[in-house]
């Protein structure tokens, strides 16, 4: 039981990876779907609003400029951005707005979504393959001994006479089995 546990702890590992990579995939079709309908337009951040998460050293910080813009059609909307930003009080930007819902906008830059989500969601698809290939060849006593990649038909071991020679033997009972 624990060595079952053992052997798949790193899929684990497996599936964070590809999670974050179908996230990572979404925020960047989203984005991308987000700038194509949305309206261009000069603007500045008159605000920069900041959200701490976490504790301690953990402590990060989010800043989200608040745009001020004039729409389209006329109209003067001061609203916070949907994605974080480094830009200051007072920086000009271009910005891009949802013509249905101009309180949503984002300086044009920052769509949100980016390919650092599935570097990182890689990385871990491969620690945690190569972890579950180490300790499932490990437990599978590969490595360990000969024959024990012949396990799935008919495991041969192999005995090593006084002379040095070496002859193919039958495997003791239970000797691949967990036991």
């Amino acid at each position: 039981m624990l060595e079952d546990l053992v052997t798949y702890f790193p899929l684990l590992f497996v599936a964070f990876g590809v999670l974050v990579i179908l996230f990572s995939i979404k925020g960047m079709a989203n984005g991308r779907r987000f700038a194509r309908r949305a309206h261009r337009v000069p603007g500045v951040v008159s605000d920069v609003r900041t959200t701490f998460a976490g504790q301690g050293e953990h402590l990060r910080a989010r800043h989200r400029p608040v745009l001020t813009f004039t729409t389209l059609d006329g109209r003067e909307i001061s609203t916070e951005a949907r994605t974080t930003s480094d830009l200051g009080v007072g920086n000009a930007t271009d910005v891009l707005y949802d013509p249905q819902d101009p309180t949503r906008a984002v300086p044009a830059g920052s769509t949100g979504g980016g390919p650092g989500g599935i570097v990182v969601g890689l990385i871990a698809v491969v620690i945690g393959l190569a972890f579950f290939t180490g300790v499932s060849g490990t437990l599978a006593g590969g490595g360990a001994g000969a024959g024990a990649g012949d396990r799935g038909s008919g495991t041969r071991c192999e005995m090593q006479n006084p002379d040095g020679s070496v002859e193919p033997m039958e495997c003791p009972p239970g000797l691949f089995d967990g036991k």
